[in-house]
């Protein structure tokens, strides 16, 4: 009976492809931020929120959509988000048929399963120390949050942002990594903390009233409400 309740708690994989177009460059930026994401536990989602975007926006740069692809200011603010080591980078063989900057297929099928999610990405390059084309993997663990931490945490965060509007932290408008730092610190860097919790409590703040939404130079700002 143990055995069958355990299986039956487990949902079969879901299993998503995509591919886009990227030269050299380009796919060792994307992959380096792929990487960095998923040791943060990050979703795109989230990402696009912590740098100010709406949620598409690192969503179709992780699905490798046409056209999606990150400005300089993102890439500074990526920088402040994703503040530990960097892993290192990729290093190809020269590509005799089409050169660094030609851009080429990448292939991407991604597998979720109930507590991680692992992707393997098929390169038309060749790493150095290797003799042919070969496949890089990716894999990303989950947070699994029980639904009494969710809501214990978004009570903290709720509380921690009722101060900050008290002493007007928002009067001159706070991006969102700023408001995520503050959290970080306020929730004494709780292993619940997720940036969507954040942005719940905030988009909460706005529908009450509590706070505003401005764009600034294309990045999103919270603003106290006059």
């Amino acid at each position: 009976m143990c055995l069958k309740l355990l299986l039956q708690s487990h949902s079969e994989p879901k299993v998503i492809s995509y591919a886009g177009m990227l030269d050299q460059s380009g796919f060792k930026q994307w992959y380096t931020y792929q990487k960095l994401r998923a040791h943060y536990q990050y979703t795109p989602g989230e990402v696009s929120f912590l740098i100010g975007k709406p949620p598409f926006y690192f969503e179709d740069y992780t699905m490798l959509s046409s056209g999606a692809k990150l400005t300089l200011e993102d890439i500074h603010v990526l920088a402040d988000l994703f503040r530990g080591p960097w892993p290192q980078q990729l290093d190809f063989h020269k590509d005799e048929d089409f050169g660094v900057f030609e851009k080429r297929i990448i292939r991407v099928t991604q597998t979720e399963g109930d507590q991680k999610i692992q992707s393997r990405i098929t390169i038309p390059w060749v790493l150095k120390r290797k003799e042919k084309h070969n496949d890089l993997t990716l894999s990303e663990e989950k947070r699994l949050v029980t639904t009494e931490e969710a809501n214990e945490i978004r009570r903290q965060i709720e509380k921690a942002l009722n101060a900050l509007i008290r002493h007007r932290f928002f009067c001159s408008g706070r991006p969102p990594l700023a408001v995520y730092h503050e959290m970080e610190e306020r929730c004494q860097w709780s292993p619940y903390l997720r940036p969507a919790y954040v942005k719940d409590v905030l988009y909460q703040q706005i529908g009450s009233s509590n706070l505003s939404l401005k764009t600034v130079n294309g990045q999103l700002y919270f603003q106290e409400s006059k």
